[in-house]
């Protein structure tokens, strides 16, 4: 019994350490992922041939194109539901200007890329997940590097930027139409007065504001692709992984841009 308790302890322990340990390897294997997608990218002779441009567009198709009807209906129904009661509610408790912070600060700068990104997570990276596990499962990324053809300027970089281009403009495009259609419910139904933010709400933005709202969907939107690509690509020999690193993409995805708003958020509150 003595001999086991400490054996069970150190089990225990050894277990903790390789938990603690795994989210920094994952780190930085997916730090490096990118860094040498982006390298092949910047080293290639043509940095948009025939074939890359063709998938590029594709991505843009289906992630940026494809996706607009769900982000209207979901900017619609949160401007609808949530913005317009946000206005009344805080209108009556508070001022013009605390309408304004809100609507700018939370809704239209956090609010806005957040759900972006996870509409972009469900629909994109999941496909993108899957479309690179099949094709490495049925050995046509195999023949493709066998021929030497790149395989991160080939099948990852269009697709890191496509992810980017798609998260960019959709967050814009989400943000005003909820800001919008919440004002103009309100405005309609309740008081025609909260029209005056459609015109005040555009000053309240400050440079600074503009600049983290792009790069913070910029790194959004390169952090979606490439933890897509980078489970997609781990694929080895089995049917079953496809859906079980599509689903770790998904997961991580999810976890990472979560984590990765909240210290944008620490970081520009501090």
């Amino acid at each position: 019994m003595s001999n086991r308790t400490p054996s069970r302890l150190h089990n225990l322990t050894g277990m903790s350490g390789r938990q603690a340990l795994r989210l920094p390897n994952y780190l930085i294997d997916l730090t490096a992922f990118i860094i040498r997608a982006l390298h092949d990218w910047r080293q290639a002779s043509k940095l948009l041939n025939r074939a890359t441009y063709r998938s590029l567009v594709g991505q843009l198709i289906f992630g940026g194109i494809d996706a607009l009807p769900v982000i209207t209906l979901l900017s619609l129904a949160t401007g609808l539901g949530i913005v317009s009661q946000l206005i009344i509610t805080v209108q009556v408790f508070g001022e013009a200007k605390d309408v304004i912070t809100i609507l700018t600060q939370v809704v239209a700068l956090e609010l806005g890329p957040l759900l972006t990104a996870i509409v972009l997570i469900g629909r994109s990276g999941s496909a993108i997940a899957v479309d690179l596990g099949n094709m490495r499962l049925n050995r046509e990324i195999e023949g493709l590097e066998l021929l030497g053809i790149n395989v991160n300027h080939f099948f990852v970089t269009p697709r890191l930027l496509g992810t980017t281009i798609s998260q960019m403009v959709l967050a814009v495009y989400f943000s005003f139409i909820t800001v919008v259609s919440g004002v103009m419910a309100a405005g309609l139904f309740v008081n025609s007065g909260y029209f005056t933010y459609l015109t005040d709400i555009p000053l309240a933005f400050a440079p600074y504001d503009l600049i983290t709202f792009l790069l913070k969907n910029l790194v959004f939107g390169l952090l979606i692709g490439a933890v897509a690509c980078f489970h997609g690509l781990r694929v080895k020999a089995s049917v079953t992984e496809v859906p079980q690193q599509s689903q770790r993409a998904i997961v991580n995805s999810l976890s990472l841009i979560f984590i990765l708003n909240a210290l944008i958020a620490l970081a520009g509150n501090g």
